[in-house]
């Protein structure tokens, strides 16, 4: 099967790949984050993610240009949204993007590495993609990769990849910051 899959970085991207490749799919990677806060963390992301495409010959689509207000435009009020209503928003919006772009560029399926991740709400990432798989009449190739996350980790490690400390966006990042400081 043609599958495009949305990455969220390169760490999460090591076992998806290895696994759907293993399976006998053709993989291409999407990289579409406009919630990854600030630009210096994007670009962070951007070029491990490079870097591991390079040494594994990788077919992966980058975005022309780092466009966060795609992110922040999602947001009506000055004030933080909260978890998981944001994080709710945030996976519709890059994976109605990915699957938008498989319908269009003749994919089959589109998934996304974010189903690696124990961080990340696994039930709702499933449900957007099954709904976005209906309006866009492209399949939601769904598999749980979160038993691969530890070793995907200890991968990444091994391999010198930049390993993120917060899931991407300014929010989590404070957050993680305000956690920290307690």
């Amino acid at each position: 099967m043609k599958i495009l899959l949305h990455i969220c970085c390169s760490n999460c991207a090591l076992y998806p790949f290895r696994i759907l490749k293993s399976e006998g799919h053709a993989i291409t990677g999407f990289w579409y984050n406009p919630n990854i806060h600030p630009a210096d963390e994007y670009n962070l992301r951007l070029e491990s993610l490079r870097r591991l495409s390079g040494e594994w010959k990788l077919d992966v689509v980058y975005p022309e240009e780092y466009k966060p207000e795609e992110y922040f435009s999602m947001f009506e009020s000055s004030h933080p949204p909260e978890s998981p209503g944001r994080c709710r928003s945030c996976y519709r919006l890059r994976l109605e993007k990915t699957a938008r772009q498989a319908r269009q560029h003749g994919f089959e399926a589109f998934s996304t590495t974010l189903l690696i991740s124990p961080y990340q709400d696994f039930q709702q990432i499933t449900a957007t993609g099954r709904e976005l798989a209906e309006k866009y009449n492209v399949l939601f190739h769904l598999k749980d990769y979160r038993p691969y996350f530890r070793d995907a980790m200890n991968l990444s490690k091994e391999l010198g990849l930049y390993r993120q400390k917060y899931c991407g966006c300014i929010f989590s990042r404070d957050e993680r910051n305000r956690k920290k400081v307690q």
